[in-house]
């Protein structure tokens, strides 16, 4: 009901954002000449709803990050997507769990991995389903390149679908077309769910939000493969 009441109260803010959307996705095409197009689709509600978007207008290469730590459920609900809309995909596998042990940046785990993803199905564009909204650093970039701008880090144009969604216009989005939502959200208390995000589940550095816990109790095999490693005691 949320969502419905969301449709109908914020009708000319929900079209708008869609409308950009599809333009960005049609731009990003139109410069790909041809070449490979690619999506990043980690199962969470964002990229679920842009990848929806995306087959409205080509058939796009899945691209799907495998930190080792990522929730049991994504992974299931990536592959019935693939297969939904006939797509193809490709695992970006990365070691999460050797990286925070090494005391390094576990953001390695995404950009090496997803960048040779790319290189191999040789990719010239990538859309995104990350919003502005979630990442100071993310609304400088997108401010000074522009929502599709050439990358250096993944050698290939990216695209920012999404960019100016917040998270009530995704939500909306999800349940008016009746797309697979990710069980997290469903977890997740009313005030929770708009910042609930679908990454890998473990962090050291999200120790003070409690993450143990949640691990403990929601996902009880990557709790003990993260004990066995000695990442948590």
């Amino acid at each position: 009901m949320r969502d419905k009441l969301y449709r109908i109260t914020h009708a000319a803010r929900y079209r708008a954002m869609q409308d950009d959307a599809h333009a960005i996705i049609r731009e990003t095409i139109r410069r790909a000449a041809g070449g490979v197009v690619a999506i990043g689709v980690s199962g969470g509600k964002d990229s679920v709803a842009m990848l929806h978007m995306a087959v409205q207008h080509c058939t796009p290469h899945v691209i799907y990050n495998d930190s080792g730590l990522e929730t049991p459920e994504a992974m299931p609900l990536v592959h019935g997507l693939c297969e939904r809309y006939a797509l193809p995909l490709t695992i970006a596998k990365g070691d999460a769990i050797a990286l925070d042990l090494a005391g390094a940046d576990t953001n390695r785990a995404i950009v090496g991995p997803v960048r040779d993803a790319l290189q191999s199905i040789g990719a010239v564009a990538e859309f995104v389903g990350l919003r502005s909204s979630e990442s100071k650093t993310r609304r400088i970039v997108i401010a000074k390149h522009g929502p599709i701008h050439a990358s250096k880090r993944y050698g290939c144009l990216i695209a920012w679908p999404m960019r100016r969604w917040s998270s009530a216009d995704v939500f909306a989005y999800i349940d008016e077309h009746a797309l697979p939502l990710h069980p997290i959200y469903a977890r997740a208390s009313e005030p929770d769910r708009d910042t609930t995000r679908v990454s890998w589940v473990y962090d050291s550095a999200f120790d003070r939000w409690g993450a143990i816990e949640t691990v403990r109790r929601h996902y009880p095999q990557v709790y003990q493969r993260l004990k066995i490693a000695g990442v948590i005691q």
